[in-house]
């Protein structure tokens, strides 16, 4: 089994495409990695996506991904995009499983599936007809967090610097990848934990950046 680790950027759409559509935004970045049996990266995917609903980017998603409207003009569409990522994901020749940071890009991309029209074929249904795995959710339920995490937090807690841009979709997916190796590698997770474990415990009473975490909780299920 391959799995696909899948980031997206998005951008707002104008008010009155909002209105007529009900889409406040839309995918403008596709960046993914697959990883094999054992977690390592093998293949990567990006692309920038042209958007529909806006012949701008937004100021602050600019300043957030770096991502200018020239750096898209000449993009393929959503439908061109996504049929892109299809084949590539296809390209494995066996079962995959795909994985996001949250909800969030799963229920954009269904979105623009249905308004954009995009036809789902029967072998891109396990792709794009199932929900991908919320990866931040599983984590979360593993370390004992009530509330989500950040990725770059996330990597915080298992000692891991963030790698290359932020809110690049490709650095994203690939950092995505590299927590997942470590969260599903059993070893090397308890190795991780333990040793964050021992710089966090406290020498003496007092409230420690260790308090923040409750160790009794780092099982696997």
């Amino acid at each position: 089994m391959k799995h696909i680790v899948v980031d997206l950027e998005m951008n707002q759409t104008k008010r009155e495409s909002f209105l007529s559509t009900g889409l406040s935004t839309e995918t403008i970045e596709i960046g993914a990695v697959m990883l094999d049996e054992s977690y390592n990266e093998i293949s990567c995917f990006k692309t920038y996506v042209r958007p529909e609903y806006n012949d701008t980017i937004v100021g602050k998603i600019t300043k957030l991904t770096g991502i200018t409207y020239e750096m898209v003009a000449d993009a393929p569409g959503f439908n061109e995009a996504l049929k892109s990522f299809s084949r590539w994901c296809l390209s494995a020749k066996e079962k995959t499983e795909i994985h996001a940071w949250g909800d969030t890009d799963y229920s954009q991309i269904s979105k623009e599936i249905a308004l954009k029209n995009y036809e789902v074929t029967e072998n891109e249904k396990h792709l794009f007809s199932e929900p991908w795995n919320d990866f931040q959710k599983e984590f979360d339920r593993v370390i004992g967090f009530q509330k989500n995490l950040s990725l770059k937090t996330a990597l915080f807690t298992l000692g891991i610097d963030f790698s290359g841009q932020e809110h690049d979709a490709l650095c994203d997916a690939r950092n995505t990848g590299i927590l997942f190796k470590y969260f599903k590698d059993e070893k090397l997770f308890k190795t991780t934990l333990k040793k964050i474990k021992e710089v966090m415990e406290p020498e003496e009473k007092g409230v420690t950046l260790g308090d923040m975490f409750d160790f009794s909780k780092f099982k696997r299920s």
